[in-house]
């Protein structure tokens, strides 16, 4: 174990702050520190967000223990823990807590249904993110002489951006549509007959229809829909709660964040100073509910009455305008991607607008069917049967677009791919609604299904000829998000809608009970299987998810199992090595399970039971490593079963102008729902539990909320958006010595003071979007070189910089671009040791060269952190992590370091996986490596490096 490096003064203060950022498994504070839960306090925060500290006394104790002790701290360090964990959970969710397990196991299931406006938030920050042209930022920009007034700049509307917000309002209407469907369709026209008009009259319910609703089958079947259709509008209200629970905000005593000096936004986006603000998105908001709220109108009005019409029948037609309006608002705007754009108060103003017009249209609607004549026959709502369909048309086009947009390189070329969705839309929109003659029918469905697959011939060209192979999917990435979360929209609206219809079927019946007194009575029955139906867009959404999993699984198999099976039939089982310059303790009772590990395998000696369950530890991560590949199987999985869907436009057309799906096909998605419906409610209740399985949506939460909410309003808040300032405040709050009170003793021991973010798993990406924006808002009079990295068990390369390659790519982070993982059992042997294989990428320099004085060359992360030879950050991996890997790569480089695969801490031998990190023997000697490399203190401090930025493939 090293002493304190040369060139730190000695000081009986600590000099050195160590920030511990936990990852998605949310360790509690104690558990950052490896302490524990008594002998840590809370230095500062709140309840979201907070900074904790080991209790003075257990700090004296540990700094007492000989170096490389697992609870050792050095002595000129200062450790931390910061904890962000509550940011991304519901804890502001109205009644949550009242509620217990059961407002627990609520919050989980919504947040299984959120989990496609994540996908789409996720698509937006995939697609290729432009540059912001000159004068188009407002914060912290002078303003113009004279005047008064802020220069004036704009951003140009992008098409990738337009058609993923465009997408993210079609996910809000389809779920509209899901639940009308029930409410107004299913239970307001279906399983309530006509109230009778003559005193002491029985109207008959479904057996299973709650009592509590039995006054609406009372009414008037108007007033009976105009009640009805508070229901998606309340749920709609939900879903705004629960995306906005999560919601955090900062506001710091000591923020230089706020104080430091704007550059102009250039560069790669988390560089832009204005990235990680609070997204002015109430005009997205707005406009989702003013369409949700026209829709809804439109459903009312929409309608086949056999004698009677509507006061107001235009008013579908004004509904279609607003939702119109709605798409054209969403695609323009352009106040996001990291620059926080002069906008005209007229467009914000416009959401509103948009707004304002739904809900009036509703108004409308409602009064319209409380003020319209009693029809003597049942209404047939047109919009709810016809309306999901067009939708799962249009939805599946964008997603299809998806998969080109980053492989078509001109502006015109990717502004084209909007023809897809449009020409698919419009042509199943004529069969549904003017019901043409088979030859027609089959011809525009045809059309409908080839413009669809037409984004195919891109992807298999930018596959053959390996032009983004160091972009995930092959650059496909945004595609596969939102086919992904198009295909999940489509099976919760089905489950939704396919799980009520199936529970009305059944029942009991009982004889109708007269009132008198002029009270209608209520006659409850097991309705005939053909009076509730539901349009058939469902059934085929679900036939659609056994095709998903049918094909998932097939894929998933080859993708995943395959390699496994093929080893089976070796002779030797596959060896695996482990991490270069892995280190290990030196003493201590974990040494002999370390050399048992560390040394090869003989093939002539006796086993190794130690390296043995290492080896398995090895090749199960490696399995899970191909997380890419099952990405890929489910995506394709839905692109397929979204054109089998379309099957049933043609071949079950009637000459009625129904669509008659057979029963074979309902009875094989009913019970496919029913499996995933018990699926989603155990994994609900498996996060509930104390001590049971990891929750398996908080993890995928977690991941999707670290994105900002750029392109659907309802998705999961960015925790991000509070982390990142906050984190970044801590820092400068230590380098400027805001904590000494006395001038003199700050200006003296502030310039001494250095910060070393240790961080795990995805709390590297929060650390490095701190060095990144203190880059791009920089603290006034100040030297940079002072902030290192320490990172273990991280997803930077392979996971983040391949899904999102302008957020955290090779041209952000400064290094070598990184290939998909390989089909082989070993997926990335390429990489291992600077081999040539599928995997392989081609070396770069770790230390770029200094640019010439006014050169304009952007920084990267890498070079914002070498102020040397060497850079200030040191990347801790291990071949048992199943989501841990190297930063710079699988050979020897001046970053990635191996970390001992047993829990050095644990009282009998354990493999080590994704944990374990900061009690291991590396960890120690890591942390001195990256304060050695930082820049001498002084105010002549060394100012960081930067490097030209290129972009690989």
């Amino acid at each position: 174990m090293e002493s304190a490096p040369p060139g730190i003064p000695t000081s009986p203060q600590p000099h050195i702050l160590e920030l511990r950022i936990h990852g998605i498994a949310n360790a509690l504070p104690y558990g950052a520190l490896d302490l524990p839960r008594g002998e840590v306090v809370q230095s500062d925060g709140d309840g979201l967000g907070s900074f904790w500290t080991p209790r003075p006394d257990v700090e004296a104790r540990d700094k007492a223990l000989p170096p490389g002790h697992v609870h050792a701290i050095r002595p000129d360090v200062r450790r931390e823990a910061y904890s962000w964990g509550a940011m991304a959970r519901l804890a502001g969710l109205p009644f949550a807590g009242v509620l217990g397990v059961l407002g627990t196991l609520v919050a989980r299931l919504l947040w299984a249904a959120m989990i496609p406006f994540g996908l789409a938030n996720a698509a937006y920050w995939a697609r290729r993110i432009p540059a912001p042209e000159p004068g188009a930022h407002g914060h912290g920009q002078a303003h113009e002489r004279g005047t008064g007034r802020r220069a004036a700049g704009s951003l140009r509307p992008e098409a990738t951006a337009a058609l993923t917000r465009v997408f993210a309002l079609g996910l809000t209407l389809l779920f509209v549509s899901a639940v009308a469907t029930v409410a107004l369709s299913v239970i307001g026209t279906r399983c309530m007959g006509l109230a009778p008009v003559e005193p002491d009259g029985v109207t008959p319910v479904c057996a299973r229809v709650p009592d509590l609703l039995h006054g609406l089958a009372r009414l008037d079947v108007g007033d009976r829909l105009a009640l009805l259709s508070l229901v998606p509008v309340l749920l709609v209200t939900v879903l705004v709660l629960v995306a906005h629970s999560g919601q955090v905000r900062f506001e710091s005593k000591f923020s230089v964040m706020r104080a430091g000096r704007t550059v102009p936004p250039s560069g790669p986006p988390l560089h832009r100073a204005g990235f990680w603000s609070q997204r002015t998105g109430s005009g997205l908001l707005w406009a989702h509910l003013g369409a949700a709220l026209a829709l809804t109108g439109q459903f009312l009005t929409w309608t086949r009455y056999a004698d009677a019409g509507l006061p107001m029948p235009g008013l579908p037609v004004v509904a279609l305008v607003v939702i119109l309006a709605a798409c054209v608002f969403v695609a323009l705007r352009t106040d996001d991607d990291g620059v926080q754009a002069v906008v005209s108060r007229r467009k914000g103003r416009a959401g509103l607008g948009v707004f304002a017009a739904g809900l009036l249209v509703w108004l409308v609607a409602c009064y319209a069917c409380l003020a319209g004549p009693q029809p003597k026959t049942m209404p047939a709502l047109i919009g709810i049967d016809l309306v999901p369909a067009l939708l799962g048309v249009g939805l599946t086009g964008i997603a299809a677009t998806g998969l080109a947009w980053r492989t078509t390189r001109s502006t015109r070329g990717v502004a084209a791919w909007t023809l897809v969705p449009v020409i698919a839309t419009a042509c199943v929109a004529v069969v549904l609604v003017a019901e043409p003659d088979a030859p027609l029918r089959h011809l525009l469905v045809g059309v409908a299904v080839l413009a669809v697959l037409s984004p195919l011939a891109v992807v298999a060209a930018a596959t053959l000829l390996r032009r983004r192979v160091y972009e995930g999917w092959n650059g496909a990435g945004p595609g596969v998000f939102l086919l992904v979360s198009a295909a999940a929209a489509a099976i919760y609206s089905s489950l939704l809608v396919l799980g009520v219809q199936w529970f009305l079927r059944h029942g009991k019946g009982v004889e109708p009970r007269q009132l008198g007194d002029g009270m209608v009575g209520i006659g409850r029955g097991v309705p005939d299987p053909d009076l509730v139906r539901v349009p058939p867009v469902y059934t085929e959404f679900g036939t659609a998810s056994v095709v998903i999993a049918l094909v998932f699984v097939v894929l998933l198999g080859v993708a995943m199992a395959g390699p496994y099976v093929m080893d089976a039939v070796r002779s030797r089982g596959l060896w695996i090595p482990k991490a270069p310059r892995t280190v290990g303790p030196p003493y201590g009772p974990a040494v002999p399970a370390w050399r048992a590990v560390a040394d090869a395998p003989d093939p002539d000696g006796g086993p190794n039971p130690v390296l043995e369950r290492v080896l398995r530890g090895r090749q199960v991560a490696a399995m899970s490593h191909r997380a890419e590949l099952a990405g890929g199987a489910l995506a394709a999985a839905a692109y397929v079963a979204a054109l089998v869907a379309h099957v049933p436009l043609i071949a079950q057309h009637s000459d009625t102008g129904d669509f008659q799906v057979p029963s074979w096909l309902s009875g094989l998605a009913v019970p496919a729902l029913g499996v995933l419906a018990a699926t989603l409610v155990a994994s609900a209740l498996a996060g509930t539990t104390r001590g049971g399985p990891s929750r398996p949506w908080g993890l995928v939460w977690d991941l999707l909320c670290f994105l900002p909410r750029s392109a659907h309003p309802f998705g999961p808040p960015s925790y991000a958006e509070r982390a990142v300032p906050e984190v970044r405040s801590r820092v400068d709050a230590w380098l400027t010595g805001a904590d000494i009170a006395d001038d003199a003793e700050r200006e003296r021991v502030a310039p001494t003071r250095r910060v070393v973010l240790s961080a795990h798993s995805i709390g590297a990406a929060l650390a490095a979007a701190v060095v990144l924006i203190r880059a791009g808002n920089p603290v006034p009079d100040t030297v940079d070189g002072r902030v290192g990295l320490l990172t273990y068990g991280t997803q930077l390369r392979p996971f983040f910089g391949r899904f999102f390659p302008d957020l955290m790519g090779p041209t952000t982070t400064g290094t070598p671009p990184c290939a998909g993982p390989a089909w082989s059992a070993d997926p990335w042997g390429g990489q291992t040791a600077g081999g040539s294989g599928p995997g392989a990428a081609q070396a770069a320099p770790l230390t770029p060269e200094r640019p010439e004085p006014g050169s304009g060359v952007q920084a990267t992360l890498m070079s914002l952190l070498t102020c040397g030879t060497k850079p200030a950050w040191v990347n801790l991996w291990r071949r048992t992590d199943f989501m841990g890997f190297p930063v710079v790569g699988y050979g020897l480089n001046d970053v990635d370091r191996g970390a001992e695969e047993m829990d050095r801490s644990a009282y009998l031998f354990a493999v080590a996986a994704h944990s374990g990190y900061q009690t291991s023997w590396a960890y120690h000697v890591a942390l001195d490596e990256v304060v050695s490399r930082l820049a001498p203190a002084g105010p002549s401090g060394a100012q960081p490096a930067v490097t030209r930025r290129g972009e690989p493939g």
